[in-house]
């Protein structure tokens, strides 16, 4: 037996020639039974043992194939055992050059006896980082970081090395650091950036916070769009490049539909950095149009929180990333260490294709199964997916799987897992603070609107969602009575309870200041959606409490059901609205639906709103004058200017019919500085002509008053026909004192540097509020037509007369009454203290010319 042993291979013989060895002794004759069945044993263990070394040294080939890094392997001379592709992309060289090297001759930056002092360094399993530069083929140089690993080879010390590039790291940190600041301080300067294309896409309009964002003055900015954006470049949120067809507005205006808050990103030819924008696009239509005449395309600058979230994946990237491999042969699955910590599972677990199909949720079963064929037919695949640990942790992983190949047949699946949960919960975050309103915690305006438009979409058969327009009455004249901070609690509070009010199933949003967005589903018949609108009204009945004290907020709700009352969501919210201000005229705290009759006045208003637009132009606005006059001898003392349309089809239109569409419209700006102008060219006519008119009214709206230009309109007026201040008279309603009281007071008091008068017009049917008169400077007041024409027969109205009498005679301002229509009426003012007057009972109202001539027979009488 030792014979036979002795013609065995020498140690160093491979095993297949030990096989075969064992072979030729197995076949000799002068073998006994059990000495062959030995032989015959000892070739079974050595092919069992062959097969798994070699399925350890694929595993192993494997996995170091599939590490991103350069990883080298090392003996105590520095001398290069083995290397992956990373290492030979990195360093420049084939494997064989690499295996012929030395890490000094790639790393010349590091001592000669790096590994031995690492070997000297460092215990097994312990991990020794050092930054370094490289040397690739082509003589190049550039920065790394290198973490080495000792382990055994046997008897014999082994140093792993895993070399990772930094460069880039390194201008990346920098251009962070240097970038930060600024932009920070941008994005708490600016506020969503806007523009608007037309129906061909071309840009006409851009408003300063986008100028601001994009760093493009309005003209560089609509070029640029005019030019199609040369050098511009526009990428979706996971970096995919897109045609013009792919931006907001075009898509938009090609289906007509708005769209969902939407992560871009644009390179501009003028800013080193991507500028990442928050895109929410919504289609205008005019109404019963199919076909959106206008798109508004709003944005918010979040590069900040997109880079935050870039770094914090990049920073993922150099840890947290598990391995395996899965034999396609046997389903037999191996986890690298790192895999089991992702999903909270101990080490000495078994894992199978099976287990892990556990952790999965449904959906991404099936994905993993479809990318497992895939893989399986060459195809190299990467995914995210969403776990569940057994200890109930929820992660996000990135998995990228590749093919393994075995004399180029695939056996077999190599992937690498990240974790990114840190990432997608930022993500998710920047969502949900697109589609939320701050203050009340409701679906914002975009995010609103978008579930109208979703359950429209979803509609396939008639009767669709209803909407409901929620306004709360007069909450303007609260919050400026308690102040920003507190109307900002009462608004929170009216949002809870008004969701509180709807049925399970209602989607509530914040569509703008004090206004709400209810969607109700198509479950809800039309006489439920009723009900919920008359509990809304209900509830806001009782009072809120705030600081010890009851403060009553109703509500004006409109009601617009698809598809009767509209078939697109800006449709609806439109006619609801329409509908919500028929609630208001109404006496407020009710509400309403929409009807034809609402329809034909909305139609009604676009027409006027429309053609008003081109009446000054036209030259169909005029001014016609009131006198004003001393009640005791009917002396003409001033004149209040009235102004007039002479509309084309309609004839002659009073104020009351269009100055309200003019202040909607901001066409009153215009008009307003025109009447001002014509107002005191008249006086100064008059004045010429011999006529001693000390001042001429106009009327003014709230609006005018808070334009920027409407100074300038009045000094220029008084400076082009040469009148002093005080031949101008400001008449107001009362709304003015409380519509905004810091802008209103500088305005009012530069008016009274000029010399101007300021009189409260029609005092008594608005909100009549004393503090405003002691604080705002106000020279007189006039007291209302509908209290002075029934007095002194009304003892209420009369009472109220006197009131208003005493008060303006004790503030110590000037009284005028309108309306003066009778003898009774004049005797009455005169007996109250009242000196001026002016009304039918004197004249009606004329034209220039005409006041002229009575103000000449008045003098000469």
């Amino acid at each position: 037996m030792n014979d036979w042993i002795a013609t065995l291979p020498a140690s160093g013989e491979t095993v297949a020639s030990a096989i075969e060895s064992l072979f030729e002794i197995a076949a000799r004759g002068d073998l006994d039974i059990s000495a062959r069945a030995a032989v015959l044993g000892a070739i079974d263990r050595l092919r069992r043992h062959d097969a798994a070394s070699l399925a350890v040294a694929t595993r192993y080939r494997g996995l170091l194939e599939a590490i991103p890094d350069a990883v080298t392997v090392h003996n105590e001379l520095g001398d290069i055992l083995d290397a992956n592709i990373a290492a030979c992309r990195l360093y420049g060289h084939t494997r064989e050059t690499l295996l012929a090297s030395n890490l000094v001759d790639l790393n010349p930056a590091l001592p000669p006896d790096h590994i031995r002092h690492v070997i000297e360094t460092c215990r097994l399993d312990e991990a020794f980082t050092i930054e370094t530069s490289i040397r690739r083929r082509d003589g190049r140089s550039f920065p790394v970081e290198i973490h080495s690993n000792v382990y055994l080879d046997g008897s014999e010390k082994r140093v792993l090395s895993v070399t990772r590039g930094i460069s880039h790291w390194q201008s990346t940190a920098k251009a962070l650091r240097d970038s930060e600041q600024r932009y920070r301080m941008l994005l708490k300067m600016i506020d969503k950036g806007v523009h608007v294309c037309d129906a061909q896409g071309a840009y006409v309009y851009v408003n300063p916070a986008a100028q601001l964002m994009f760093r493009l003055h309005e003209e560089e900015f609509l070029q640029a769009a005019r030019e199609s954006f040369p050098g511009w470049r526009w990428y979706d949120e996971h970096g995919r490049p897109l045609q013009s067809a792919d931006l907001p507005s075009e898509r938009v205006l090609s289906g007509g539909q708005p769209l969902d808050s939407t992560l871009m990103c644009v390179l501009l030819p003028h800013r080193h950095d991507p500028l990442w924008l928050s895109i929410t696009a919504v289609p205008l239509f005019h109404v019963g149009g199919e076909k959106p005449y206008q798109v508004v395309v709003a944005y918010d600058d979040v590069s900040e929180l997109k880079r935050m979230r870039d770094v914090l994946a990049q920073t993922q990237t150099v840890g947290s990333i598990g391995g395996f491999e899965l034999s396609l042969e046997d389903n037999h699955l191996f986890w690298t260490d790192e895999m089991y910590r992702l999903f909270d599972l101990p080490h000495d677990n078994a894992m199978t294709l099976d287990r892990l199909m556990t952790l999965l949720a449904p959906h991404g079963q099936d994905l993993v199964t479809n990318d497992i064929k895939a893989v399986a037919r060459g195809e190299i695949v990467q995914h995210e997916h969403e776990i569940v640990t057994p200890l109930g942790r929820r992660r996000w992983l990135n998995v990228a799987l590749r093919p393994l190949r075995r004399g180029g047949v695939i056996w077999g699946v190599a992937g690498m897992c990240q974790d990114i949960t840190a990432r997608k919960q930022l993500e998710l975050e920047l969502r949900r603070k697109a589609v939320t309103d701050p203050l009340t915690g409701l679906p914002n305006r975009e995010s609103i609107v978008d579930e109208l438009n979703r359950q429209i979409i979803a509609t396939r058969d008639p009767p669709g969602p209803t909407l409901l327009y929620v306004d709360l009455d007069r909450f303007k004249v609260i919050n400026d009575i308690l102040g920003a901070a507190a109307g900002d609690r009462l608004l929170a509070a009216a949002a809870e309870r008004l969701r509180d009010s709807l049925p399970e199933n209602a989607r509530c949003g914040r569509f703008a200041g004090d206004e709400f967005l209810i969607v109700l589903p198509r479950s809800l018949r039309e006489e439920q959606a009723n009900e919920v609108a008359e509990t809304i009204n209900q509830r806001f009945r009782r009072p809120f409490e705030h600081a010890g004290e009851e403060y009553v907020i109703t509500v004006s709700v409109g009601v617009a059901r698809h598809p009767k009352d509209g078939r697109s969501a800006q449709q609806l919210v439109q006619h609801a609205d329409a509908a919500m201000g028929d609630a208001k005229r109404r006496g407020r705290n009710t509400w309403q639906p929409f009807s034809v009759a609402t329809e034909r006045r909305l139609e009604n208003s676009l027409a006027i709103e429309s053609q008003l637009r081109n009446a000054l132009p036209r030259h169909e606005l005029h001014l016609m004058y009131q006198p004003q006059v001393d009640l005791s001898d009917g002396r003409v003392v001033g004149a209040e200017a009235l102004l007039r349309w002479r509309h084309p089809q309609r004839g002659e239109l009073l104020p009351l019919a269009f100055v309200q569409h003019a202040e909607s419209s901001g066409d009153i700006i215009p008009i307003g500085a025109w009447v001002i102008d014509e107002a005191c060219r008249s006086l100064r006519e008059w004045n010429d002509r011999g006529l001693a008119i000390p001042r001429v009214a106009v009327n003014v709206s709230y609006r005018q008053l808070l334009s920027e230009a409407f100074l300038d309109s009045v000094v220029s007026a008084l400076r082009r026909y040469e009148l002093p201040g005080e031949s101008l008279e400001i008449e107001m309603i009362e709304r003015v004192l409380i519509e905004d009281t810091p802008d209103t007071l500088q305005m009012l008091k530069d008016l009274r540097t000029l010399g101007v008068r300021i009189t409260i017009d029609d005092f008594g049917e608005g909100y009549s509020s004393l503090n405003y008169l002691r604080r705002l400077p106000v020279d007189a007041l006039k007291i209302s037509y509908e209290f002075v024409r029934r007095v002194p027969g009304s003892a209420a109205d009369t009472a109220i007369c006197e009131a208003i009498i005493r008060v303006g005679h004790g503030l110590g301002l000037g009284m005028i009454a309108e309306g003066v229509e009778t003898e009774q009426q004049r005797r009455f003012l005169l007996g109250q203290g009242m000196r001026l007057g002016q009304g039918h009972l004197f004249s009606p109202a004329l034209d220039a010319a005409g006041f002229h001539e009575f103000a000449r027979r008045r003098e000469s009488g």
